[in-house]
């Protein structure tokens, strides 16, 4: 188990096995995003991530891509979100001079959500 799976602090998945093996819940997701340059001309992404229709408990790790400026799509990392909630972060780019084309999550269906 990665640490980042660890999502109780406890070295177990049951909060995985809770939701999608003996719970009901189906989540929807939703991303607002912007792309900005600093001062050295780097891209800073900005974005907001939200989840919705579950209970306060549901958790899930979401995985956050961007479609770069060539067409490829690259995983930046994942959003952890507990309940009906939203994070959002600034993320700079270092060394990225080329604006994404978009952001996006789940892109793979890498996890059960409804569209």
């Amino acid at each position: 188990m990665t640490p980042e799976m660890d999502l109780e602090g406890n070295h177990r998945l049951n909060w995985f096995f809770n939701e999608y093996v003996y719970g009901t819940a189906l989540p929807t997701y939703k991303i607002d995003s912007t792309f900005e340059k600093d001062a050295n001309g780097d891209v800073v992404f900005g974005f907001k991530v939200t989840q919705s229709g579950v209970d306060d408990k549901f958790r899930m790790i979401v995985p956050v891509y961007l479609e770069l400026a060539d067409g490829r799509t690259v995983n930046l990392g994942r959003a952890s979100l507990t309940g009906n909630t939203s994070v959002a972060q600034k993320v700079p780019l270092k060394g990225l001079k080329d604006t994404p084309k978009r952001a996006l999550l789940n892109y793979y269906d890498d996890v059960l959500a409804s569209n």
